[in-house]
């Protein structure tokens, strides 16, 4: 057993009571894989990261620092160097990422500006963040590319339940069919998901023409103001096109039969570029080499890689 797997044993304080069934890792030719890194499905996170953020205590956690506004790219960095490398490396190390990810929101509490506590590994604020990525999975295959098939929408739905586990999200905590996850899904919509200060600033259309250069970057700066009036102006209307029809109404945020239209046939021109995009090229860099670890190595990536006998509690 690895000392990472050895401090899960000995730090975790749900360690000594019963626990589920060690999460399974997903390996290279998962759908997971496929999807995750794909450039396609970052099209689906700014709306992703909008539904989690309407959580009251996502929303809580995430106003204080603000780094949603002030360090963007390093945010984003963070979360790819955290999140990617559970789905994208050997079955051990990824159980390994999805215990260190699990610990890192242990320290992530506090008192909100209401004098309500918040702490990020809240069951239903913990799970939420997850569950929103199943739907951003499915719809980016029906808006950029084709619908699933029966049999391949219910091999997605098991590796997300997958994922979930290797991220430490109890099994009770995850829907069990898809049916139960979209009685879920559009009931949190309905009843749970607030305007927050979070949705607020992400929302206004001028964030887009207030985004930092990315650090390094020689951009001038015309330049970049340049940059950010075209391709601000296409974030904002990729995020109101990508977000749930139910949550643009329920907020009000604006959106006509013209908009629709003309996302319309962005997606057809998106399908196009897509296609005569090669395969590999359409992966993020740590995908594809995650891709090319597992062709040169491919023994690295079976289950029976794991320490027989190691047992990883992850909550």
């Amino acid at each position: 057993m690895t000392d990472a797997a050895k401090a899960v044993k000995t730090n975790n304080p749900r360690a000594s009571q019963p626990h589920e069934k060690d999460p399974v890792p997903l390996l290279p030719g998962s759908l997971m894989w496929k999807d995750f890194g794909s450039y396609l499905f970052h099209l689906m996170l700014p709306q992703a990261f909008i539904l989690q953020s309407a959580h009251p205590v996502i929303n809580a956690a995430v106003t204080v620092d603000k780094k949603y506004l002030n360090d963007p790219w390093g945010r984003a960095k963070r979360s790819t160097e955290l999140l990617w490398p559970i789905v994208y490396a050997s079955p051990q190390r990824a159980i390994e990422m999805g215990v260190k990810l699990y610990d890192l929101h242990r320290s992530i509490k506090g008192v909100d500006k209401h004098g309500k506590k918040y702490f990020a590994l809240d069951p239903e604020a913990y799970s939420w963040v997850h569950i929103t990525g199943y739907d951003a999975t499915l719809r980016m295959h029906e808006l950029y590319g084709t619908s699933p098939t029966t049999r391949q929408r219910h091999a997605m739905f098991a590796e997300w339940r997958q994922l979930g586990k290797l991220m430490g999200i109890r099994d009770k905590d995850l829907p069990a069919t898809e049916s139960e996850y979209w009685d879920y899904f559009h009931g949190m919509i309905r009843d749970k998901l607030e305007w927050g200060a979070v949705v607020q600033d992400l929302m206004r259309p001028e964030h887009y023409l207030e985004i930092p250069k990315p650090p390094g970057s020689r951009i001038p700066d015309t330049a970049w103001r340049l940059i950010l009036i075209v391709m601000g102006r296409f974030m904002r209307f990729n995020l109101r096109a990508t977000l749930p029809h139910q949550f643009r109404e329920k907020f009000h945020i604006p959106w006509s039969r013209n908009d629709q239209r003309l996302f319309r046939a962005w997606c057809g021109v998106y399908r196009v570029l897509h296609a005569l995009t090669p395969k590999k090229q359409r992966l993020i860099p740590l995908a594809r080499n995650a891709y090319r670890d597992a062709e040169r190595h491919p023994d690295a990536y079976h289950l029976n890689t794991i320490p027989e006998g190691a047992h990883y509690d992850i909550g």
